[in-house]
């Protein structure tokens, strides 16, 4: 049991689509209760939002005045870039979490002074790298809208749509396409000769573990990488900006940690044949070692957690 001085810890978590139910279930697990009302920790995905200038959630302000810890859970596969000049990190945060060892160094050039802790890889469950003997089948994943669309995802997306008819057309593959949302607001129109799958956020990894090659980025990414599967990532040479506001909150010291966050093996314009060959011949297994890691261990983080809630008391 995770226990205070004899009494069961209570918190609360504010779930982002599917990316925290893996953290809940390992706190009941370790004996946690879920009580909103009289949590003594509350995590959350983002306490407050890029576009509200840094103003706490209602519900980060209400669990403030209860005295409850607060503490950020991971809102992408990314460090949260948003406190890197954009949003500023508040005194109240008791620990910022991340999945790897990569994403706590980037912290160093985004927040010193934050508390990073990692938590490890909670959204699928791992499998090894396995190449495979043919490329038959093609997972395509265009980056989707979130209030919009940056001008650099919507290129690139019909850029690879176009590659991917040259390649097909080469090889006679077959390319499935995993969307989300609606089509037009990310560049593109149905092919006939493709396969169009419309998904959701909800970290499903059914048409991941079908393919022979999975091409994306973003936390589908990352769930390819996890899943074992030779992945192309997309614009990982480009900094991580907001879909809403992109000319105006960018990151300050990207150019300090972008590159080592980087996927190392990035879609290229003209060249994706050649990129999914590169990608089925072995696994970029340092990058992995650093930004997934090892599976979140629930009483670890049961323990994390604990250590947290009791810190300073």
């Amino acid at each position: 049991m995770a226990v205070r001085l004899g009494i069961e810890v209570k918190y609360y978590l504010y779930s982002h689509q599917h990316k925290g139910r893996a953290y809940a279930k390992a706190l009941q697990r370790c004996g946690f209760i879920p009580d909103e009302q009289n949590a003594e920790v509350v995590l959350v995905d983002r306490e407050s939002y890029i576009h509200s200038g840094g103003k706490p959630r209602d519900i980060v302000e209400e669990h403030i005045r209860r005295g409850s810890k607060i503490i950020v859970f991971p809102h992408s596969v990314l460090p949260p870039w948003w406190y890197d000049g954009i949003v500023k990190l508040q005194s109240y945060i008791s620990s910022v979490l991340v999945i790897g060892e990569g994403q706590k160094e980037a912290m160093r050039y985004i927040e010193p002074a934050a508390r990073v802790d990692v938590t490890g890889w909670a959204w699928c469950r791992q499998k090894q790298y396995k190449s495979a003997d043919e490329i038959k089948t093609i997972l395509f994943a265009p980056i989707h809208p979130a209030g919009g669309l940056r001008p650099e995802g919507l290129r690139a997306n019909k850029d690879i749509i176009y590659d991917l008819k040259r390649v097909q057309s080469k090889t006679g593959v077959r390319v499935i396409v995993r969307y989300v949302g609606k089509l037009e607001r990310q560049g593109l129109k149905q092919y006939s000769r493709f396969e169009w799958v419309k998904g959701e956020p909800d970290g499903r990894t059914a048409e991941i573990d079908a393919a022979d090659v999975v091409i994306a980025e973003g936390t589908f990414m990352y769930l390819s990488v996890a899943r074992g599967k030779p992945t192309v990532g997309i614009n990982q040479h480009l900094p991580i900006r907001p879909n809403k506001t992109c000319d105006i909150h960018q990151p300050k010291h990207w150019h300090l940690y972008g590159d080592n966050i980087a996927y190392p093996i990035n879609y290229q314009q003209g060249q994706l044949w050649e990129l999914i060959q590169q990608a089925n011949s072995g696994e970029c297994s340092e990058w992995r070692g650093q930004f997934i890691g090892k599976q979140l261990q629930p009483k670890k983080f049961g323990a994390l957690i604990e250590e947290i809630a009791n810190a300073d008391r």
